[in-house]
C-alpha cells in the first residue's frame, strides 16, 4: 500500500482467537510554540481530568495523516499537521483505561508534528487546552501514552 495512505482497520479475531489482542490504530499531535507544547484535558472517560496530546483513533477509511489533521482540527483547532509521522509505537491499554468494555487492547499510534494557524481552543472531548513546557508537563497527571511520547522526545 502506497505511504500516506495506510488502511484503518481494528483487528478483532477474539471469539475465534481469544489469546489475540485487539489493534487499534491510533493518531496524536505534537502542536509546539515558543518552547511549549499544547496539551488538552481530557474531559469524557477514559482518563477523564488527566492531560494528553491531541489525538484520538482512525475513522474507517481514513490514513493516519488525514486522520491526525481531523484529530487536531476537533479537539484543538486551527493547527496544519505536518504530512509524515516522526515516530511511531504500539502501547498496551489496560483494562479500565478503555472504551472497550474493559476488555485489554493495544494501539499502533503514529505521532506528528503541528504548528498553529489560527485560534486554538478546547473542542469535543477536551475540557480545556494548555501551553506547558516539557518540564512543566511532567508534574501534571498525564495520560499513559503522553508519557511515553514527552519520555521518548524530551528526554
Amino acid at each position: 500500500m502506497a505511504e500516506g495512505h495506510q488502511q484503518s482497520v481494528s483487528v478483532c479475531l477474539r471469539k475465534s482467537h481469544p489469546g489475540l489482542m485487539i489493534l487499534h490504530k491510533t493518531t496524536v499531535i505534537i502542536v509546539e510554540k515558543d518552547g511549549k507544547i499544547l496539551l488538552t484535558r481530557r474531559g469524557d472517560e477514559p482518563e477523564k481530568g488527566k492531560w494528553a496530546v491531541p489525538g484520538g483513533h482512525l475513522d474507517a477509511g481514513e490514513s493516519f495523516s488525514q486522520a491526525a489533521q481531523r484529530e487536531a482540527n476537533e479537539e484543538v483547532g486551527d493547527v496544519k499537521v505536518e504530512s509524515k509521522p516522526i515516530f511511531d509505537f504500539v502501547h498496551h491499554v489496560p483494562p479500565g483505561e478503555d472504551v472497550t468494555g474493559g476488555k485489554p487492547h493495544k494501539h499502533h499510534c503514529q505521532v506528528f508534528m503541528a504548528k498553529p494557524t489560527g485560534e486554538l481552543k478546547a473542542g469535543t472531548d477536551a475540557a480545556e487546552i494548555d501551553w506547558f513546557t516539557p518540564e512543566q508537563a511532567k508534574k501534571l497527571k498525564l495520560t499513559a501514552y503522553t508519557e511515553t511520547i514527552l519520555k521518548h522526545m524530551y528526554e
